[in-house]
């Protein structure tokens, strides 16, 4: 998705459009991939897109106010995926904001994980400007819980203070990254608020940092937030003679990162000219990837640098951690930026000509490998043998390795047992492993741009035994429990011999424990004669020449009386292919009154299916629709009550609806002629 401006040869519009991944335009989109938004028939400019979850695309930009185009308000649209306005989202998808005392503009946009939606750039104070935010519900209205009344301006400084980018922390935060004046030139700044608001004053006191990077202008147009909670700031800095690329790393407290390039500033010169980056995107490895433009002496071109999560830049990316790109013969501009799954790098921007069109600009930069496939993991005693496939992807330089990783709490929780193989070899053993204990396991590979995704988890029980059934489910019955599973999904290397059932109940009720064994092929078992309102608790594993293995999770049953059966099952056909059933209630409710039944049909001789699992009703009667006229039918019901389901009734005599009776209506039509 690609948002900026576009000209419609009076003013501007505000401009959508969204590629294929090979970079055509999606005619799936607005029929030919492109959508031009007119707000008032006066100038409007987009600078920031956001697609939300369900893939509805919302644009940040601003509105003119005034035929002049001299006053703007902050302006967010939203379009469906097919690219048309969407009318659930403020007036017929548009919602303009104004501040209160002159221009407005949302250069920065976010999506909260609420839906709520975040813009951010500069408003008016009156006399110059600040830090600006307003926040939307995802129905377009301005969200009072935030200062009230959605909106807040911060200053900064005392000067004018521009906002440029958002992102949206972890905890809900909103982090601003801009410029502010210091008196005599800018400062790149970072604002915090709260979800509510307010000046987050566990950031650096106040809320707000403000960053000299050298003794001239610096500012910031982008801003990420790492997985550590650190602040990455990407924009420019004036060395005294013209502009270098620039990137700030703060704590998520708000002090400058001493770790990244030792003071938590780092500047690149690409050439001889102004260099400046206006977007940036994190890697899964910690690196850094900075876009905008480079000067080349006559124009710019696009500009792509990339840093180590230390700050230095990465030299397997073009050699030297520098790339540019010249699109045509005029000045081309990097805007944005992303990474994809596969480590390329899309930057998005203009490219001059006779005026300005949009470009994208595909950059493949190295990778780490793909996630290895085919895990396996196989047991004997004491041990467990890993076996994969090397990843069909290796990335931007030869495998050197493998990490191994292994959870013993089921997989919610990971260790490191080898960080490196140092080796292509696609197996490993491990032995000096617990017996009957399960180990899962996971690979990644391992190259110079470091380690690719996961694979696929792989696990094993080390042993002779076999593992625990599985579905293990209880149900209760008139003193009695019946207990059902599923075979375990490993037999331990030699085939089950049969399974093993225990149980307990309190000494309250008599009998406290007992057992039994049955055969391999039996995957039920049902405990009688117990104490109705008791509980008793059953556990079951499987066993094989070896012994008995780990026994499931185990269940709790509470035997209970259900209600009798239904009695004096009467079924009358009827035409149109039904049956009338009329039965009498239980004898005896079990405890509980009846709440409905269960009705259940067969053709003659055939197998049970359900007509009605539950009626929800005490009435005895119910009739059977949709039967076939040329079969027999016989049907039988059960009750309800709260304490499950009574024994079927008594099987109802053979009936065989009769057929659909059609009538036919002639209508005669009389004419009469006035003369």
């Amino acid at each position: 998705m690609v948002a900026g401006t576009a000209s419609n040869g009076s003013n501007n519009d505000i401009a959508v459009l969204r590629y294929t991944s090979a970079g055509v335009l999606d005619t799936s989109f607005s029929a030919d991939g492109k959508v031009v938004v007119d707000i008032d028939s006066k100038d409007d400019v987009g600078y920031s897109v956001a697609i939300q979850s369900d893939g509805k695309i919302v644009v940040a930009g601003a509105s003119a106010t005034d035929s002049f185009g001299l006053s703007f308000d902050f302006a967010v649209i939203r379009l469906t995926t097919s690219g048309s306005l969407d009318s659930t989202f403020g007036t017929n998808g548009i919602v303009t904001i104004g501040f209160g005392f002159g221009s407005d503009y949302a250069t920065g946009l976010a999506i909260a994980s609420d839906g709520d939606i975040v813009a951010v750039g500069y408003g008016s104070n009156g006399s110059n400007f600040d830090f600006a935010v307003a926040r939307l519900t995802s129905a377009g209205v301005l969200d009072t819980a935030f200062d009230s009344d959605g909106k807040v301006l911060v200053p900064v400084g005392s000067g004018a203070d521009y906002g440029h980018a958002v992102a949206i922390a972890s905890d809900g935060d909103i982090l601003v990254a801009g410029t502010s004046h210091n008196g005599s030139d800018d400062d790149v700044a970072v604002v915090r608020l709260t979800s509510a608001g307010a000046l987050d004053t566990a950031f650096d006191s106040d809320g707000k940092v403000t960053v000299a990077i050298g003794s001239a202008a610096d500012g910031a147009r982008a801003v990420a937030i790492a997985s550590d909670g650190d602040i990455l700031v990407a924009g420019t800095s004036h060395n005294g003679s013209n502009e270098d690329m620039a990137v700030v790393r703060l704590t998520s407290a708000g002090a400058l990162d001493t770790a990244f390039d030792s003071d938590g500033k780092v500047t690149v010169a690409i050439g001889s000219g102004d260099d400046e980056a206006r977007g940036i995107a994190l890697l899964a490895d910690g690196g850094i990837v900075i876009a905008g433009e480079s000067g080349n002496g006559s124009n710019d071109d696009i500009a792509v640098v990339r840093l180590t999560s230390a700050g230095a830049l990465d030299t397997t990316f073009s050699g030297d951690g520098k790339a540019t790109v010249a699109v045509g013969s005029g000045a081309d501009v990097g805007h944005a930026v992303v990474v994809t799954s596969a480590w390329k790098v899309i930057v998005v921007g203009t490219t001059a000509g006779g005026d300005d069109d949009v470009v994208v600009v595909v950059v493949a930069g190295p990778a780490p490998p793909a996630a290895p496939t085919g895990l396996t993991a196989t047991a004997g005693p004491n041990q467990i043998t890993l076996a994969w496939t090397t990843p069909t992807v290796v990335g931007g330089s030869a495998i050197s390795g493998y990490r191994i990783e292994y959870a013993v709490d089921g997989g919610f929780s990971w260790g490191t047992l080898v960080a490196s193989t140092g080796s292509t070899t696609t197996g490993y053993s491990l032995a000096g492993l617990l017996n009957g204990f399960p180990y899962h396991f996971r690979v990644s590979a391992l190259n110079q741009q470091g380690s690719g995704p996961a694979s696929a988890v792989a696990w094993a029980t080390p042993d002779r035994l076999p593992a625990m059934p599985t579905a293990v489910v209880g149900a209760f019955g008139d003193r009695q429990a019946t207990i059902t599973w599923s075979p375990p999904p490993a037999n331990g290397g030699t085939a089950l011999t049969g399974y093993m059932v225990v149980w307990s109940g309190s000494a309250a009720f008599g009998q406290v424990s007992g057992w039994a064994t049955l055969t391999p092929l039996t995957t039920s078992y049902q405990a009688v004669g117990l104490t109705n309102g008791a509980s008793y608790t059953f556990t079951v594993a499987g066993v094989n020449a070896g012994g008995t293995g780990v026994a499931s999770a185990a269940v709790v049953v509470v035997p209970s009386a259900g209600p009798s059966a239904p009695r004096a099952l009467l079924a009358v056909p009827a035409g149109g292919g039904e049956a009338r059933l009329t039965w009498q209630p239980p004898v005896a409710s079990g405890g509980s009154p009846v709440s409905g039944y269960r009705i259940e049909r067969r053709l003659v001789a055939g197998g049970w299916t359900v007509v009605v699992s539950d009626t929800g009703s005490t009435a005895t009667s119910y009739t059977v629709t949709g039967l076939d006229p040329t079969l027999d039918h016989e049907f039988r019901v059960a009750a309800w009550n709260s304490t499950g389901m009574s024994p079927m009734s008594t099987t109802s005599a053979v009936v065989r609806p009769s057929p659909t009776t059609t009538t036919s209506t002639t209508s005669t039509t009389s004419t009469t002629s006035m003369t």
